[in-house]
């Protein structure tokens, strides 16, 4: 839930952004930057804990460098008046995300079952 949030409240301002609500996009991305601020905590936590217990998949390791460049665009793009470069910026950071979670995913072996 914790990384489907932020991902839908910009999905949100996107779509604000679309039909013409240019202040409800803003307002959307200012809550998305303490949103987005406890979930990249929160990624570098599970870091250190995984990390506490072994060897930790590369993929796992970049998710709360994403999760903070996402944080670093919206707050840029938002304090500067762009909320187009702050939607952009946190998609981009998320998409890259997402691919680098589906490429961990379908490289790993699939666990069989014996018995």
């Amino acid at each position: 839930m914790r990384r489907w949030l932020p991902l839908a409240i910009a999905l949100v301002a996107a779509a604000a952004q679309i039909v013409g609500a240019p202040v409800l996009a803003f307002y959307l991305m200012l809550l998305a930057i303490p949103v987005l601020a406890s979930c990249a905590l929160w990624l570098f936590g599970d870091l250190l804990d995984a990390r506490a217990a072994g060897a930790v998949n590369p993929a796992i390791m970049v998710e709360p460098l994403l999760s903070g460049l996402a944080l670093l665009f919206v707050v840029a793009g938002t304090a500067a008046g762009s909320v187009l470069f702050a939607l952009w910026g946190c998609l981009a950071a998320y998409a890259l995300q997402t691919m680098l979670g589906f490429g961990s995913e379908l490289r790993a072996p699939a666990a069989l079952d014996q018995r």
